[in-house]
């Protein structure tokens, strides 16, 4: 009824309150329904070549609201976007007032510095929550500033490379802005009345990272749709010179998402294959295939992680070729044959650039190794032929417990640490499941004290009523900033906040209550789960301080995927199925090119991507205890 009534309030009104028609002409088509619906008028003669004159009519939005709004209108203050159409192509033009214009400080993360976007969904689901090809994110930045080659504009965002987009990209008398072209290429003919989906962001850097952001759907209120694209508003085609003015259709009632909607083994499987082809066997940038997990983020290094991380999933994928590849390259290149563990940290010639072990990676590849003797115990592999996966598992749990374990019950974040475990330790390393898994393996019960001091660790941490851990701590669980000052640490290294390390509590301690049962692990994961249902969608499935308190403005596929292992392990079907939505929506490239969200820069994230993913499917399963 609202959006019937605002439209009906338009007619014989072609100028509103906050749009008036570009460069005062008159106007081509009514003003917008603000926040829900722009008109664009067609057809209209636009040449694309950065002078804005020849947009006179085309009515213009303001936007100067969205979730971090700018206290100073002359810097990134508003945004001002307008779009407008021939038959084959649509033309969108945004400015932004910028006194001081950021660009180029933060690689290919645009959305972190002064830039704007734009979103269509030419589909003609405009209810659909998953982006599919003729759904689009396009991010422009200040960065192409005067290029005048249209079609070289850097474009970034959810299927932003595949977008059919031009530009130029001007600065204006208070900042910048650009004029673009998309070819609509037979998928959308503009008629009278029709809609698709339309989204319009601004981003604003004052001084370094982004500290604005504008929205101007009215239903994105929490910075959602590169991964929904539901929340976009509308633009309606309206033919120039017609009097009758189209309403808008009234949005389709949302259906609820149930888990079972998402066939989660297939994005499982897809998205390791695309593991495989970005991380591992990428070429040149891998080492020319040397064998190595390799970050793109970092230079194309390879980490000892990202070792245990390849050989779990390779294992789990029941993949022997690829975990044997693994397995071989890092024994070969990375061991330090002292300790009988990995060195953290290798560059893509075989240069070790990091000296010293990394618990949580000797931790996974052990279990990847037992993993990896049972398939053969049950003839589905073919043991490995000089270094056989039980026998060496055995080598790795010792060295592991030799080096990474303090005073017999404190774990330690690698070999080379001081403090016993005592002054400094990382809560995301604790794998409480694993460690039970060693120690029937072996035959033993050492482990039991680590596990019941990590846990007393966890539940003593300021973070402990909520369910958020920190990613580093003392065994006391307050903060390690008097280890890190004597170390020289930086204390933005030993953070007492839920970051880029802790995330991965909810999954490692969740498995503890899925797989074993644990009481005190599946009581932290309910309270996550409560934590959880008490945020506004702003602040929902982010990181947090220990009260709770977002300590990020964004959102993305691996704080989503650990969510959903808390929710998923507490048994809360409800969380469950809204956090597998949320991952569901960054699913939109899995199937066809094989990694979450709108990039496959960060392995990091896609790592934890399909950790979460592969719970839920069952496809991260303790395959030790399998018959």
């Amino acid at each position: 009824m609202k959006r019937l009534v605002s439209a009906l309030l338009l007619l014989g009104l072609m100028v509103g309150g906050v749009s008036w028609a570009q460069d005062g002409g008159s106007p081509l088509a009514p003003a917008e329904i603000p926040g829900e619906a722009l008109y664009i008028p067609f057809p209209v003669a636009i040449t694309l070549d950065g002078d804005l004159s020849d947009w006179a009519g085309v009515p213009v939005s303001v936007v100067d609201r969205g979730p971090s709004p700018s206290a100073n209108p002359a810097e990134n203050g508003s945004f001002t976007v307008a779009v407008a159409a021939d038959t084959d192509n649509l033309y969108i033009s945004m400015t932004m007032p910028d006194q001081n214009i950021i660009t180029g400080q933060h690689g290919s993360e645009y959305w972190n510095e002064d830039s704007l976007e734009f979103y269509l969904n030419l589909s003609g689901e405009l209810a659909t929550r998953t982006y599919s090809d003729t759904i689009f994110q396009v991010n422009i930045n200040a960065g192409d500033i005067g290029n005048t080659d249209p079609a070289a504009i850097t474009v970034t965002g959810v299927n932003g490379s595949r977008a059919p987009v031009q530009a130029f990209v001007f600065k204006t008398d208070d900042g910048w802005g650009f004029e673009a072209q998309v070819a609509l290429n037979g998928v959308v003919a503009p008629t009278h009345g029709l809609e698709i989906g339309f989204q319009a962001h601004a981003n604003g850097a004052s001084s370094a990272d982004r500290d604005v952001k504008l929205i101007w759907s009215n239903a994105d209120k929490g910075d959602n749709s590169w991964q929904n694209p539901s929340v976009f508003g509308r633009g309606i085609f309206f033919e120039v010179g017609r009097t009758d003015i189209p309403v808008p259709a009234l949005p389709e009632e949302p259906v609820g998402f149930e888990m079972d909607d998402a066939d989660w083994s297939a994005l499982v499987r897809a998205s390791w294959e695309g593991y495989k082809q970005n991380y591992i066997f990428c070429g040149e940038n891998c080492g020319n295939n040397m064998g190595l997990v390799f970050d793109p983020n970092m230079g194309y290094q390879s980490v000892s992680e990202g070792i245990g991380y390849g050989m779990l999933m390779a294992v789990l994928m029941n993949d022997p070729l690829t975990f044997n590849t693994i397995y071989d390259a890092a024994y070969q290149m990375m061991l330090d044959p002292e300790t009988g563990l990995l060195n953290w940290r290798i560059d893509n010639t075989g240069t070790i650039t990091g000296f010293g072990s990394a618990t949580d990676a000797e931790e996974d590849i052990a279990l990847a190794l037992i993993f990896a003797e049972k398939r053969v115990e049950r003839s589905e592999w073919t043991q490995h032929p000089e270094r056989a996966y039980g026998e060496y598992a055995n080598h790795w749990i010792d060295a592991i417990y030799e080096y990474e374990v303090g005073d017999g019950r404190y774990l330690t974040p690698g070999d080379d640490w001081a403090g016993e475990g005592q002054e400094i330790l990382n809560l995301s390393y604790f794998s409480p499941a694993w460690y039970r898994i060693f120690d029937d393996f072996q035959g033993t019960t050492r482990w039991q004290p680590v596990i019941t001091y990590g846990y007393r660790t966890l539940y003593v941490t300021d973070g402990a009523r909520l369910g958020l851990a920190p990613d580093w701590s003392t065994s006391e669980g307050g903060p390690a900033y008097d280890y890190c000052n004597a170390t020289g640490r930086p204390l933005d290294t030993c953070k007492y906040e839920m970051t880029y390390d802790a995330i991965r509590v909810p999954w490692r301690i969740g498995l503890d209550c899925i797989w074993f049962g644990d009481s005190r692990a599946c009581d932290w994961s309910k309270r996550s789960a409560r934590f959880l249902n008490t945020l506004p969608p702003d602040q929902f499935a982010r990181m947090y301080d220990m009260n709770g308190v977002s300590v990020v403005d964004y959102q993305n596929e691996l704080m989503v995927a650990m969510w959903l292992v808390a929710a998923h392990a507490a048994e809360d079907t409800a969380l469950e199925n809204r956090l597998g939505e949320l991952l569901y929506g960054y699913a939109g490239s899995v199937l066809g090119s094989g990694y979450w969200s709108g990039t496959s820069q960060f392995y990091f994230g896609q790592s934890l991507a399909w950790f979460g993913a592969a719970v839920v499917s069952d496809d991260f399963r303790n395959l030790y205890a399998e018959p």
